[in-house]
């Protein structure tokens, strides 16, 4: 299945993945910007000498493109290929072979070789590794903006805005401070999860921007209550537009849930891609110093089918024609 969505495609929160591509010729870089463009990949260009320093940020990635050929300090293109799959298998990565010989394919399985001749081929192994989930383009649409009610809600004479929408392979955890809450509907069963720095918040507490008094930003007890409002106040939302009758109960399947502190990973027991949405809240009286992150992600690991999705805003549409529901 394709996230791309062709009766969607010119909708505004059309879905892209940021992908790091680690190339040193120009003309290559040309046509691997030109197939980004068309594919609906964000491309990040990062030296070859940069990209432990770049892997080491945690920055969301749905993939990885490699030259197997690059110039300067770092010749072995395979090799660099052979350590990101290493530090982050879950990541697809794409390796341009031209003029390399590869090493036995059983040493590199989760390495997918291509040259810049067949650079099209690639995308049937997009839609497989980073687009294979189907995200319709209403409900994308719709947890943006409970998501941006609620943090505009809890930020008093802040400035809320959300980036586009995107999807992600990697399993990372963004900043110290982190909720998780159970999204369950008869079409969906997963978590949504709000990801931000302690730091952060606590800045935006102290300048008197929350329910909190200006006093109260030391205490963490309070930082947790803050992010766990936002939680509540985006889930019941959620279950607000969507509902829960039918869905499967505290009875369905379970997978464990991973956290590795040390690495800053959670694993929700599924290769399936996580809807990303990037929050940034700001005063503007003071930009730099009283700015908050927030990461939040959907992963509807035990059950997805958008097509009872779909039923179901129709069915809603329907209502709302006839004058049965009242929009308000």
């Amino acid at each position: 299945m394709n996230t791309r969505d062709p009766s969607e495609a010119t909708a505004p929160a059309a879905l892209e993945s940021k992908v790091l591509v680690i190339e040193t010729d120009a003309a290559v870089l040309d046509a691997i910007r030109a197939f980004c463009g068309d594919n609906a990949l964000q491309g990040h260009r990062v030296h070859p000498l940069n990209v432990a320093g770049v892997l080491r940020s945690r920055i969301d990635l749905g993939a990885v493109f490699v030259g197997g050929r690059l110039q300067g300090a770092v010749s072995d293109g395979v090799e660099l290929a052979r350590e990101i799959a290493r530090l982050r298998p879950e990541l697809p990565l794409f390796l341009r072979t031209d003029g390399v010989e590869l090493p036995d394919p059983g040493a590199l399985p989760s390495i997918v070789p291509y040259t810049l001749a067949d650079i099209g081929a690639l995308r049937g192994e997009l839609d497989r590794k980073i687009f294979d989930r189907v995200y319709p383009t209403s409900l994308v649409r719709a947890l943006g903006e409970m998501t941006q009610s609620a943090l505009a809600s809890q930020f008093k004479g802040m400035e809320v805005r959300m980036d586009p929408p995107y999807v992600v392979r990697d399993r990372l955890i963004h900043g110290e401070m982190f909720t998780l809450i159970p999204m369950e509907t008869p079409w969906c069963r997963g978590f949504m999860t709000l990801q931000t720095d302690a730091e952060s918040l606590r800045r935006v507490v102290s300048a008197g921007h929350t329910v909190f008094s200006a006093e109260d930003g030391a205490d963490f007890r309070n930082l947790n209550a803050l992010l766990g409002e936002l939680t509540n106040l985006i889930w019941g939302g959620f279950r607000n537009r969507y509902g829960t009758e039918g869905a499967g109960g505290t009875f369905g399947v379970q997978v464990p849930i991973i956290v590795n502190h040390l690495h800053r990973y959670i694993s929700f027991g599924t290769e399936s891609p996580q809807l990303c949405f990037k929050c940034q809240a700001w005063s503007p009286d003071d930009p730099e110093g009283t700015t908050v992150t927030i990461y939040q992600r959907f992963a509807f690991s035990l059950s997805w089918a958008p097509e009872l999705y779909r039923e179901s805003e129709t069915l809603l549409s329907g209502f709302v024609e006839s004058g049965e529901l009242e929009l308000f």
